[in-house]
C-alpha cells in the first residue's frame, strides 16, 4: 500500500503475522444512507467487529478507529464507554499513533462525491490511515463510490472486497 506516498519505496520492518483470530485485512463494502457524512451501516459494521474482537479477547487499546470526517469521528467516539480504551478521532488526530488494529472508517454521502474528492486529493490523508496499521487494517465503506477516486484505487486494488458484517 505503500504506493499511494511512498511511490513504493517504503521499507517494511514488521512481522506481517499478527494472531490468527481475526480475518485478514480487508476493505468491508457497506453502503446505506448517510446523514450528512454519517453511515449508520458503517457504524453497524464496525460495532460488529469490535464485539468480535473484545469477545476474542483483544484489548481495546490494540484497536484505533479512524475517519477523514469529524461527524463521524464524534460519533464514534461515543462507543468509547462500550468499549473502553478504544482510540477514535479523526485521520488528523491519530497522526503519531499506532496500533495492532485500524479501522478506516469512511463515511460520506453516498449521493454526493464533493467530500470523496476532497479525502482522496492528497496521499496524506490516506497514508496516515494506513500507516497507523501494526497488524491489520479494515477499511469500512463504500466500495463502489471510493475506490474510483486516487489512492483509493489503490487500496481498492490491494485489499480483499468483503461483503458487509463479519466474516
Amino acid at each position: 500500500m505503500n504506493a499511494i506516498a511512498y511511490d513504493d519505496t517504503m521499507l517494511h520492518g514488521r512481522d506481517p503475522s499478527p494472531r490468527d483470530d481475526h480475518s485478514p485485512s480487508a476493505w468491508i463494502h457497506v453502503t446505506g444512507p448517510s446523514s450528512g457524512h454519517y453511515v449508520r451501516a458503517e457504524h453497524d459494521v464496525l460495532r460488529e467487529h469490535l464485539d468480535r474482537l473484545r469477545d476474542s479477547g483483544h484489548e481495546m487499546s490494540e484497536v484505533i478507529v479512524i475517519t477523514p470526517f469529524r461527524q463521524v469521528a464524534s460519533r464514534i467516539a461515543s462507543l468509547s464507554d462500550q468499549y473502553p480504551g478504544l482510540s477514535a478521532g479523526t485521520v488528523h488526530k491519530a497522526q503519531g499513533k499506532e496500533a495492532d488494529i485500524v479501522f478506516f472508517v469512511l463515511g460520506g454521502d453516498p449521493a454526493k462525491d464533493g467530500a470523496k474528492r476532497w479525502a482522496a486529493a492528497k496521499p496524506n490523508l490516506a497514508n496516515v490511515a494506513i500507516s497507523r496499521a501494526k497488524k491489520r487494517l479494515y477499511v469500512i465503506g463504500d466500495y463502489d463510490g471510493w475506490s474510483r477516486h486516487p489512492r483509493f484505487d489503490v487500496l481498492a486494488r490491494t485489499l480483499p472486497r468483503r461483503e458487509g458484517g463479519v466474516f
